[in-house]
């Protein structure tokens, strides 16, 4: 069991790198990335072979975390989605194992008997430092503390028809206020009351690194003392 994160360029890696310098008009890699990745798995096809936005899993209110603002990425405030894997069969039961009840309790997450949580942090006391502000953006709602996933979208299933019609539930999770120019390891987990979290085994989560680069322009010389 575990977790699953877009955008994602090389299945090999899991670094986001941001370039705040890079023009506004260019679409970032990673927002072609999560644009595709919802489209082909989110959008329905329509008679003539496009796609429209009518969704059958769709978050109401994105905030921030939608195309027309690149995700967030063109402002340094990237939104990751973060999505459960499949697993044949399996429901989630909400709540948390006994042994993870300071881990949800400190995590601030509220419990909801419809819906499991998500939190995502720094994986190490710096990285954790280094970031601010986190908004979850789930189907019911915003939270500053952690995103759900509400049980009525399991199980899944497997492939009808060869084709895969099952839409996983996700979360965004944005990230507002990261310290840049600084490599950020960050850890989603996901808490269940059949849900068994282990880091070392990597069971019950996903790890990805965020990388801002904002590099200050430097004032030509002949400038200096003009002001």
């Amino acid at each position: 069991l575990g977790l699953g994160f877009r955008p994602q360029l090389d299945i090999e890696k899991n670094l986001i790198l941001i370039d705040k310098s890079a023009p506004r008009n260019r679409l970032d890699p990673y927002v072609k990335s999560l644009n595709e990745y919802l489209r082909i798995y989110y959008w329905k096809q329509d008679n003539n072979n496009g796609f429209n936005q009518t969704k059958k899993f769709k978050i109401s209110n994105p905030g921030d975390c939608i195309l027309q603002n690149q995700y967030g990425f063109s402002n340094g405030k990237p939104c990751i989605l973060v999505k459960m894997n499949k697993i044949v069969s399996f429901i989630p039961k909400p709540g948390y194992l006994l042994e993870d009840e300071h881990a949800f309790k400190s995590a601030g997450c509220r419990s909801n008997s419809n819906a499991i949580n998500i939190h995502c942090y720094g994986e190490y006391p710096t990285d954790a430092d280094n970031i601010k502000n986190i908004t979850y953006v789930s189907e019911n709602g915003h939270d500053n503390n952690c995103g759900s996933l509400e049980t009525k979208w399991f199980p899944y299933e497997g492939k009808k028809e060869r084709e895969d019609v099952y839409q996983a539930p996700y979360i965004w999770v944005q990230f507002n206020e990261v310290k840049p120019n600084v490599l950020i390891n960050v850890m989603c987990r996901i808490f269940g009351e059949n849900i068994n979290f282990d880091r070392k085994a990597s069971r019950a989560l996903t790890r990805f690194q965020i990388y801002i680069k904002d590099i200050p322009k430097r004032i030509p010389s002949s400038k200096i003392g003009e002001i």
